[in-house]
């Protein structure tokens, strides 16, 4: 970490939450989690939870965990991301949960893929909640387009709470060329950042 960047003991002090894959870890201390980012277990898109209240975010968006990763290495562009521990993939950047882009100057188009498993109550919700998020259509059971001003990050964020723990989603913002997924695992974030060139 860069001598420039000086955090806070007291929060350091703070406790965060960590969610792979549906599955949720913690609490931890900002000290643990900073010593997970040296080791690489937790990435700038991590998804983490302040306290036991928060909406969960991607760690580089958290005002004080971010602190962790500007000295550690520059932010990339939207949509890219690692898996915060083996087994698991999630890709975002993306404001708090429901918080428009700040850079969006006008709607962006979606691609949406869900892979719900059978017997779940997820596609109902999950359609119910793309179709809050702007004007959608849906082209196929598990697919919809959209046009939103929200992130792709997100739009996974707020349609992951819609999705049981094997359930998959993918979110492609086909204007900015930028992803977000859920669940998809290690293998395919691999070949997606081949194919999408991220």
């Amino acid at each position: 970490m860069s001598s420039s960047m000086r955090i806070a003991p007291e929060v350091l002090d703070r406790l965060w939450s960590i969610n792979v894959a549906g599955r949720v870890y913690g609490p931890y201390t900002g000290k643990q989690i900073s010593g997970f980012v040296k080791e690489g277990r937790v990435a700038p898109h991590s998804i983490v939870r302040a306290g036991d209240e928060g909406p969960w975010i991607t760690a580089i968006d958290d005002p004080f965990l971010v602190q962790l990763f500007v000295a550690e290495t520059p932010r990339k562009q939207p949509g890219q991301a690692v898996a915060a521990e083996a087994g698991a993939s999630v890709a975002v950047t993306s404001p708090v949960q429901g918080q428009v882009r700040a850079d969006a100057q006008a709607d962006t188009n979606f691609v949406i893929i869900a892979d719900v498993r059978a017997g779940n109550a997820g596609p109902v919700s999950l359609d119910s909640a793309i179709q809050s998020m702007g004007q959608c259509y849906r082209l196929t059971q598990n697919a919809w387009i959209l046009r939103s001003r929200r992130s792709a990050g997100t739009i996974r964020n707020e349609l992951t709470p819609h999705l049981g723990a094997q359930d998959r989603l993918f979110v492609a913002d086909t204007s900015n060329s930028r992803t977000a997924w859920f669940n998809l695992g290690p293998d395919a974030d691999s070949r997606i950042r081949k194919v999408w060139a991220l």
